[in-house]
Protein backbone atom coordinates (compact mmCIF):
# COMPACT_ATOMS: atom_id res chain seq x y z
CA UNK A 1 0.00 0.00 0.00
CA UNK A 2 1.49 3.32 -1.17
CA UNK A 3 0.90 7.47 -0.18
CA UNK A 4 -0.94 7.22 -4.03
CA UNK A 5 -3.61 4.94 -2.99
CA UNK A 6 -4.55 5.96 0.60
CA UNK A 7 -4.65 9.42 -0.84
CA UNK A 8 -6.76 8.58 -3.72
CA UNK A 9 -9.03 6.53 -1.16
CA UNK A 10 -9.48 9.72 1.20
CA UNK A 11 -9.79 12.05 -1.91
CA UNK A 12 -12.87 8.97 -3.14
CA UNK A 13 -14.62 9.09 0.48
CA UNK A 14 -14.04 12.76 0.45
CA UNK A 15 -16.28 13.73 -2.82
CA UNK A 16 -18.70 10.76 -2.41
CA UNK A 17 -19.87 12.43 1.39
CA UNK A 18 -19.92 15.89 -0.58
CA UNK A 19 -17.42 17.43 2.26
CA UNK A 20 -15.16 19.96 0.71
CA UNK A 21 -11.17 19.77 0.89
CA UNK A 22 -11.49 23.24 3.69
CA UNK A 23 -13.87 21.81 5.65
CA UNK A 24 -12.60 18.48 5.88
CA UNK A 25 -9.23 20.18 6.98
CA UNK A 26 -10.30 22.27 9.39
CA UNK A 27 -12.16 19.51 11.03
CA UNK A 28 -8.83 16.99 10.91
CA UNK A 29 -6.75 20.14 12.27
CA UNK A 30 -4.75 20.28 9.09
CA UNK A 31 -4.30 23.01 6.50
CA UNK A 32 -5.69 23.15 2.96
CA UNK A 33 -2.79 22.16 1.13
CA UNK A 34 -1.21 19.77 3.64
CA UNK A 35 -4.66 18.01 3.07
CA UNK A 36 -4.59 18.28 -0.63
CA UNK A 37 -0.93 17.14 -0.41
CA UNK A 38 -1.97 13.85 1.34
CA UNK A 39 -4.64 13.08 -1.31
CA UNK A 40 -2.71 13.73 -3.88
CA UNK A 41 -0.37 11.35 -2.31
CA UNK A 42 2.61 13.90 -2.31
CA UNK A 43 3.36 13.24 1.67
CA UNK A 44 3.59 10.49 3.90
CA UNK A 45 1.02 10.69 7.14
CA UNK A 46 1.41 9.26 10.33
CA UNK A 47 -1.16 7.45 11.20
CA UNK A 48 -2.41 10.26 14.43
CA UNK A 49 -2.87 12.18 11.13
CA UNK A 50 -4.94 9.82 9.21
CA UNK A 51 -6.77 9.26 12.44
CA UNK A 52 -7.87 12.23 12.28
CA UNK A 53 -8.95 12.66 8.40
CA UNK A 54 -11.06 9.01 9.42
CA UNK A 55 -12.96 11.15 12.47
CA UNK A 56 -13.82 14.39 10.27
CA UNK A 57 -15.00 12.25 7.41
CA UNK A 58 -16.98 9.72 10.09
CA UNK A 59 -14.92 6.60 8.21
CA UNK A 60 -12.14 4.04 9.57
CA UNK A 61 -8.90 4.34 8.84
CA UNK A 62 -9.26 0.57 7.25
CA UNK A 63 -11.45 2.69 4.55
CA UNK A 64 -8.11 4.67 3.52
CA UNK A 65 -6.55 1.50 2.78
CA UNK A 66 -8.73 -0.40 1.09
CA UNK A 67 -7.01 -1.94 -2.52
CA UNK A 68 -9.56 -2.31 -5.37
CA UNK A 69 -9.05 -6.70 -6.49
CA UNK A 70 -8.09 -6.18 -10.32
CA UNK A 71 -11.48 -6.84 -12.43
CA UNK A 72 -10.58 -10.36 -13.64
CA UNK A 73 -10.48 -10.22 -17.51
CA UNK A 74 -10.56 -14.30 -17.79
CA UNK A 75 -12.73 -17.09 -16.33
CA UNK A 76 -12.04 -20.77 -16.71
CA UNK A 77 -14.46 -23.28 -16.27
CA UNK A 78 -13.47 -26.95 -16.45
CA UNK A 79 -15.85 -30.14 -17.61
CA UNK A 80 -18.67 -30.75 -15.34
CA UNK A 81 -17.63 -27.89 -13.05
CA UNK A 82 -20.31 -24.99 -14.18
CA UNK A 83 -22.46 -23.58 -11.41
CA UNK A 84 -26.26 -24.90 -11.27
CA UNK A 85 -28.29 -21.54 -12.15
CA UNK A 86 -32.09 -20.51 -11.89
CA UNK A 87 -33.48 -18.80 -15.02
CA UNK A 88 -36.59 -18.64 -16.68
CA UNK A 89 -36.33 -21.89 -17.98
CA UNK A 90 -35.78 -23.66 -14.36
CA UNK A 91 -39.56 -23.29 -14.16
CA UNK A 92 -40.51 -26.41 -16.61
CA UNK A 93 -37.46 -28.63 -15.61
CA UNK A 94 -34.69 -27.58 -17.58
CA UNK A 95 -30.83 -27.30 -16.02
CA UNK A 96 -29.04 -24.51 -16.72
CA UNK A 97 -24.91 -24.95 -15.91
CA UNK A 98 -23.53 -21.26 -15.78
CA UNK A 99 -19.92 -21.23 -17.26
CA UNK A 100 -19.01 -17.52 -16.97
CA UNK A 101 -21.04 -16.42 -13.85
CA UNK A 102 -17.87 -15.01 -11.59
CA UNK A 103 -16.82 -13.18 -14.94
CA UNK A 104 -17.57 -9.18 -13.67
CA UNK A 105 -19.43 -7.44 -16.38
CA UNK A 106 -19.71 -10.04 -18.97
CA UNK A 107 -21.73 -9.10 -22.16
CA UNK A 108 -22.86 -12.47 -22.85
CA UNK A 109 -23.73 -15.16 -20.84
CA UNK A 110 -23.17 -18.81 -21.88
CA UNK A 111 -24.56 -22.04 -20.33
CA UNK A 112 -25.26 -25.31 -21.09
CA UNK A 113 -28.83 -26.66 -21.08
CA UNK A 114 -29.98 -29.79 -20.22
CA UNK A 115 -33.92 -30.75 -21.13
CA UNK A 116 -34.99 -33.97 -20.17
CA UNK A 117 -38.02 -36.29 -21.57
CA UNK A 118 -40.04 -35.20 -18.37
CA UNK A 119 -39.81 -31.88 -18.98
CA UNK A 120 -42.34 -29.24 -20.16
CA UNK A 121 -42.60 -27.30 -23.10
CA UNK A 122 -40.93 -23.61 -22.39
CA UNK A 123 -41.91 -20.78 -24.53
CA UNK A 124 -39.97 -17.58 -23.99
CA UNK A 125 -39.17 -14.06 -25.07
CA UNK A 126 -36.54 -11.55 -24.00
CA UNK A 127 -34.32 -8.98 -25.12
CA UNK A 128 -31.12 -8.95 -26.82
CA UNK A 129 -30.10 -11.99 -29.32
CA UNK A 130 -29.41 -16.36 -28.55
CA UNK A 131 -27.59 -18.26 -30.17
CA UNK A 132 -27.80 -22.57 -29.21
CA UNK A 133 -25.12 -25.56 -30.43
CA UNK A 134 -26.82 -28.78 -29.99
CA UNK A 135 -24.05 -31.07 -28.24
CA UNK A 136 -26.66 -34.03 -28.18
CA UNK A 137 -30.07 -35.43 -28.63
CA UNK A 138 -32.68 -33.81 -30.64
CA UNK A 139 -34.88 -31.19 -30.59
CA UNK A 140 -37.51 -29.28 -32.24
CA UNK A 141 -36.82 -25.13 -32.09
CA UNK A 142 -39.16 -22.78 -32.85
CA UNK A 143 -38.54 -19.20 -33.32
CA UNK A 144 -41.42 -16.92 -34.44
CA UNK A 145 -43.18 -18.83 -36.49
CA UNK A 146 -40.39 -20.84 -38.01
CA UNK A 147 -39.47 -24.41 -36.72
CA UNK A 148 -36.68 -25.83 -36.87
CA UNK A 149 -35.10 -29.54 -36.56
CA UNK A 150 -32.50 -29.76 -35.10
CA UNK A 151 -29.54 -32.72 -34.36
CA UNK A 152 -26.21 -32.87 -32.52
CA UNK A 153 -23.48 -30.23 -34.19
CA UNK A 154 -26.40 -27.82 -35.42
CA UNK A 155 -26.47 -23.95 -34.22
CA UNK A 156 -29.17 -21.90 -34.43
CA UNK A 157 -28.17 -17.78 -33.81
CA UNK A 158 -31.67 -15.76 -33.72
CA UNK A 159 -33.19 -12.23 -32.11
CA UNK A 160 -34.48 -13.51 -29.15
CA UNK A 161 -37.10 -10.72 -28.79
CA UNK A 162 -39.14 -13.14 -30.78
CA UNK A 163 -41.00 -15.39 -29.16
CA UNK A 164 -39.20 -18.85 -29.10
CA UNK A 165 -39.19 -22.62 -27.41
CA UNK A 166 -37.74 -25.68 -27.85
CA UNK A 167 -39.74 -29.47 -27.30
CA UNK A 168 -37.57 -32.59 -27.16
CA UNK A 169 -37.86 -34.77 -29.97
CA UNK A 170 -37.27 -38.96 -28.78
CA UNK A 171 -36.90 -40.18 -25.54
CA UNK A 172 -33.17 -38.51 -25.13
CA UNK A 173 -31.99 -35.74 -23.24
CA UNK A 174 -31.06 -32.81 -25.29
CA UNK A 175 -27.84 -31.02 -24.05
CA UNK A 176 -26.91 -27.87 -25.86
CA UNK A 177 -24.43 -24.57 -25.62
CA UNK A 178 -26.51 -21.70 -25.32
CA UNK A 179 -25.62 -17.80 -24.90
CA UNK A 180 -27.44 -15.19 -24.27
CA UNK A 181 -26.14 -11.77 -25.80
CA UNK A 182 -26.45 -8.15 -25.02
CA UNK A 183 -27.91 -6.21 -28.12
CA UNK A 184 -25.39 -3.32 -29.14
CA UNK A 185 -25.88 -1.51 -32.31
CA UNK A 186 -23.18 -2.65 -35.12
CA UNK A 187 -21.12 0.05 -36.63
CA UNK A 188 -22.23 1.06 -40.37
CA UNK A 189 -20.29 -0.46 -42.77
CA UNK A 190 -20.87 2.29 -45.32
CA UNK A 191 -18.44 5.01 -45.76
Amino acid sequence: MDETTIGANIREIRLAKKASLTDVAKRSGLTKGTLSKIENGQVSSPISTLLSIAEALGVHLSDFVREEAPAKRWTLTRKGEGRLIVRDGSRFGYAYEGLAVDFPGRLAEPFILTIRPQDRVGKFRHGGHEFIYLLSGKVEFTVGSEVFEMSEGDFLYFDSTLPHQTRLLGKEPARFLCCFLEKHPQPSLSQ
